[in-house]
């Protein structure tokens, strides 16, 4: 677009120099001259580069460089299209053509000589000419050669507009299509980088889960060899003796210990198939977790969830408060942390807030619980202040944070308005 705009403008001002040297037919004839060289080159030179070397590319460019050597060649021959130059000019610069540059410096300079010379002609300025219209706007012939330099200073000007505003447009649309390629670079790297955090994200989480997993099985597997065993071995020695001893109270009493060997079987069978569940205690992992921060902060820990929930939730869950924890405790300085895990009837909500500045004694003052740390803790939190702004929520932490909850389908706000809060929601399976 920028290019159609600085034809327009030179081919509008070089209208005004067409009006002084050409008149009737002639006029009319620049004019579409003109805007056919305009609309050929604009179609056949479409490469923007920054080199400045005279390499034509293509059956296209070889044809506009024809084209421009040939415009800028016809002052040779008609000296009033010399008002085509700065047309040509702009095309000639984007293109590269030395050669019709050199062409265009010769024709105007042969131009220029040309009128000058029929304008001391005192043939020319006789009485039959001094009436003449030159445009067709009442400009005579006299009036026009008389102002002929300032004419051609004119279309000097002009010219060299059109060689600036070439330049300055060509630099631009390469520096817009630079910019979009690395925008385009910039996000399909950041799209593989995220792609990638999820896989480590998952592969992590498969590495925990297959070590629960063989933990559990082998625990099974002790439980159900040596316990089971036992207790299998030991009913049957039961049922041998109560078959022996049919006599009352023995066999009563026999009896009642064979029924706690049986409840004590199914007991064991009850844990092994409990160890082989995927079921995970998310607020107990959660408890264990945030059991540090109360050394350093007031912790309020509110978790009301039910146990049907699915396995990628639980560990998507459990990471995201694991890293949530793991961050206030290396870097916050505030003196609150609120850890709020709900379950609603669509969702779950994981919150979790640090806010409320420390003093150099312990909490504020202002706080309403008005509990206060030791001097100790406040001097090992001094000077770390709280580091988390806007700028690190693109950290990998928060980063971590944000591929866990889209793992699940969730989402994941992060705010630093009032401390550092987390705000993920998940939907329910």
């Amino acid at each position: 677009m920028s290019r159609i705009i600085d034809k327009v403008i030179i081919f509008i001002l070089s209208i005004f120099a067409m009006c002084f040297l050409m008149h009737g037919n002639s006029f009319l004839v620049s004019i579409y001259a003109a805007i056919v060289i305009l609309a050929l080159n604009y179609y056949l030179l479409g490469r923007e580069r920054l080199d400045w070397s005279m390499r034509p590319e293509g059956a296209k460019e070889w044809i506009a460089f024809v084209i421009e050597i040939a415009a800028m060649a016809l002052p040779f021959f008609i000296p009033e299209a010399v008002v085509l130059i700065p047309i040509v000019a702009y095309d000639v610069t984007m293109s590269r053509n030395y050669i019709g540059a050199g062409v265009g410096v010769i024709s105007f300079a042969t131009a220029w000589k040309t009128i000058d010379e029929i304008a001391r002609m005192p043939i020319i300025m006789s009485s039959k000419w001094d009436s003449y219209d030159a445009s067709g706007i009442g400009i005579s012939t006299e009036t026009m050669y008389r102002y002929r330099h300032f004419i051609f200073l004119y279309i000097l000007a002009l010219t060299v507009l059109s060689v600036i505003l070439s330049i300055k447009s060509e630099r631009m649309i390469v520096a817009r299509r630079e910019q979009r390629k690395l925008r385009d670079d910039s996000q399909e790297k950041s799209e593989k980088l995220r792609e990638q955090n999820r896989e480590i994200l998952l592969a992590r989480d498969s590495e925990v889960y297959n070590a629960q997993l063989s933990e559990r099985n082998r625990i099974a597997r002790e439980i159900h060899d040596n316990v089971g065993h036992m207790l299998s071995r030991a009913l049957l020695q039961m049922g041998a003796l109560l078959a022996i001893h049919k006599e009352e109270p023995i066999h009563s009493e026999l009896t009642a210990v064979r029924e706690t060997l049986d409840t004590a079987m199914n007991n064991i069978r009850s844990s092994v198939h409990d160890l082989h569940d995927e079921s995970i205690d998310v607020a107990a992992s959660i408890e264990d977790m945030a059991e540090p921060l109360k050394e350093k902060f007031i912790l309020n820990l509110d978790i009301d969830i039910s146990d049907d929930m699915q396995r990628p939730v639980k560990y998507a869950i459990i990471g995201i408060a694991k890293e949530c924890i793991s961050n206030i405790i290396k870097h916050s300085n505030n003196a609150n942390v609120d850890i709020r895990l709900q379950e609603h009837p669509s969702m779950y909500q994981l919150v979790v807030h640090d806010y409320g500045k420390r003093t150099d004694s312990g909490y504020d003052p202002d706080d309403e619980t008005g509990r206060q740390i030791s001097r100790k803790a406040a001097q090992q939190n001094a000077g770390t202040g709280d580091i988390r702004t806007s700028e690190d929520a693109v950290g990998m932490g928060l980063e971590n944070i944000r591929n866990r909850a889209q793992s699940v389908g969730g989402t994941c706000n992060i705010s630093s308005d009032n401390g550092f809060r987390v705000f993920v929601t998940v939907p329910r399976g």
